[in-house]
């Protein structure tokens, strides 16, 4: 759902949809398939991207961008193809609808419940900031800095698995599974974020699509016990001055629902939301 009330400029909307969307379905396709355990599937239309870890949002299939003349049945055999992989990986997965799906949105959505999938949660809002944007004030008793050590990526990856409620055993060694991508600081930078001497307690990552050449912001994550501490504004404060000083105009994200009102204070506007599908447990 695009909104008329945002801070974009209305004539720009579509441009900056497009331009969301493809960065991140480009992000999204890529994160899943860092782990060692990964697997991925190209279709004509879908890009199918599985971690092998049974969290349905790490195990994703992304759009639908069949070429206009693809029948009906040529789009049911990928999806069948697409459920087919993720049943022989043996995880929960989630397919991401978004507004430049061709067949279009309603359509594909039609199509993917004809094949037993539902949509049963709360659409994902994907939002766009222009930079410059409005920084709040950091107390200087923050600390946030650049993961650039394993010791950094293993505690990231305990305060996500804490923060996002991961199921017991899962996930253990996220982000120093991939140490390369994290610690090289290209395409993606992780940064921690701690009060005073405490020890770290919440997490966010600025990635870069640079065939888009647009940023976005990742992985947020605070510890239950840390939140309201402006931890995750200190953390995106950094993310979006890193951003603004390498030259971007835009950054993205997508927001769940306890982050958005964090998101709205930075300039972020919701802009389109994505339609999240799953077969039925």
């Amino acid at each position: 759902m695009i909104i008329s009330n945002s801070a974009i400029p209305i004539t720009d909307l579509g441009d900056i949809c497009v331009l969301a969307d493809r960065h991140t379905l480009t992000v999204q396709s890529w994160l899943p398939t860092r782990t060692p355990q990964a697997a991925r599937y190209e279709g004509v239309g879908v890009t199918a991207c599985s971690s092998g870890i049974p969290v349905a949002l790490l195990n994703l299939a992304l759009g639908a961008h069949f070429p206009p003349e693809s029948d009906t049945s040529q789009i049911d055999a990928e999806i069948e193809a697409v459920k087919a992989f993720f049943a022989a990986r043996g995880v929960p997965w989630y397919w991401w609808v978004g507004p430049t799906a061709c067949p279009s949105a309603a359509d594909f959505g039609s199509q993917l419940e004809r094949h037993g999938l539902i949509c049963d949660r709360d659409p994902l809002p994907a939002m766009v900031a222009r930079l410059p944007t409005r920084f709040p004030v950091i107390p200087p008793y923050i600390r946030v800095w650049q993961a650039t050590s394993r010791r950094d990526l293993e505690t990231a990856s305990t305060i996500r698995r804490v923060a996002f409620r991961f199921p017991e055993g899962t996930a253990l060694d996220y982000f120093e599974s991939m140490a390369d991508d994290w610690l090289r600081g290209d395409p993606a930078r992780l940064y921690l974020a701690a009060i005073e001497d405490g020890p770290p307690a919440a997490i966010g990552a600025l990635i870069v699509d640079h065939q888009k050449g647009i940023p976005g912001v990742y992985v947020m994550a605070t510890l239950p016990a840390q939140q309201r501490n402006g931890l995750g504004k200190a953390i995106m404060a950094r993310i979006l001055t890193t951003a603004t000083e390498e030259g971007h105009t835009i950054i993205v994200l997508t927001a769940g629902k306890q982050g958005y009102p964090l998101y709205r204070q930075f300039g972020f506007e919701r802009v389109f939301d994505y339609a999240l599908y799953r077969m039925p447990t």
